[in-house]
């Protein structure tokens, strides 16, 4: 089974997005912001991250860059949710190294789940470095 990391401040959007990826046997992990995302992390050691932009201590676009940043998790594929889907923070998102930009008025739930099932499928292979 693969574990997935969401990181989403919002109650709502994360119980809604915790229940459609364990519905299609996806492990799911939990953090409320950027920090206890970064914290849970290596403890967690996920398939796959999925990030909102905009929280509280620590925004997505950091967590990505922190994420990219270590040798290690350069191939963990990382997805990119935001309600603010404001060409710029796309472009950011993109630019830390994110693998994918879902737009969350736009893009489903399901769509979500699909997409990310589409990342691990094709993910890069994991680095020496992480096994």
């Amino acid at each position: 089974m693969k574990k997935i990391l969401l990181i989403e401040d919002d109650l709502v959007m994360r119980t809604v997005y915790q229940r459609f990826l364990r519905s299609n046997g996806f492990e799911v992990e939990v953090a409320v912001d950027g920090e206890e995302g970064l914290a849970k992390l290596a403890r967690v050691q996920p398939d796959a991250v999925v990030v909102d932009v905009m929280m509280p201590k620590l925004n997505g676009i950091a967590v990505v860059q922190a994420i990219r940043a270590q040798d290690a998790l350069r191939s963990l594929p990382v997805m990119v949710v935001t309600n603010a889907a404001v060409p710029a923070f796309v472009e950011q998102a993109r630019a830390a190294g994110a693998d994918h930009v879902c737009d969350k008025s736009k893009d489903s739930p399901v769509a979500v789940v699909a997409l990310l099932q589409k990342l691990l499928s094709v993910s890069r292979e994991p680095s020496q470095a992480a096994g």
